[in-house]
């Protein structure tokens, strides 16, 4: 059995045609490579997000380990706020402004999702650790109204009301937990 295949010369209609279907192929595959790139970028700004905080926090844990008399103030406020001179809250204040300013900036990065869950969790720890101490709890009953309020409502309804873990030690110093 013979076939005959005819093979007519292709019109101005039939180069539109294929063009069309080509720039289609070439739009989905554009999509794709965009889909990609983006990923890629997204995986970047988390990694730059967790990089960022990180080295905030680590920042403020070097600053009070290297002097020995905001350290020394830092515990004196975390145990009992109130005890604090005029100077020494001051001090006191302008530490854990720092510190709380921190956490809220981890916070709305965990909540926007530029921010793992899992690194949150650590930070939302120590920020426990420290407003669940008697001087973190009076120093957020007097600064706390600063902060965003979304923030806020999150501290008071999830964090200061949260059972301390048992070995919850702020600075590794003073026992919280039960």
């Amino acid at each position: 059995m013979t076939y005959l295949y005819l093979v007519r010369p292709m019109t101005l209609q039939d180069w539109s045609n294929l063009a069309q279907v080509i720039g289609a192929l070439a739009v989905v595959i554009s999509l794709f490579y965009v889909g990609f790139q983006i990923k890629r970028n997204t995986s970047a700004v988390r990694s730059a997000t967790a990089q960022a905080i990180h080295n905030n926090y680590g920042d403020w844990y070097m600053n009070l380990m290297g002097d020995a008399e905001l350290n020394r103030i830092a515990l004196k406020g975390l145990k009992d706020y109130s005890s604090l001179d005029e100077i020494e809250k001051a001090r006191f204040i302008e530490t854990f402004m720092a510190f709380i300013s921190f956490s809220q900036n981890a916070f709305y990065q965990w909540r926007e999702k530029a921010l793992s869950p899992w690194l949150w969790d650590g930070w939302e720890l120590l920020t426990m650790n420290l407003l669940a101490a008697p001087g973190g709890k009076g120093f957020w009953k007097e600064r706390g109204y600063v902060f965003g309020k979304e923030y806020q409502d999150y501290v008071e309804k999830i964090i200061l009301t949260r059972k301390p873990h048992p070995e919850a030690r702020p600075f590794g110093a003073f026992k919280i937990g039960s």
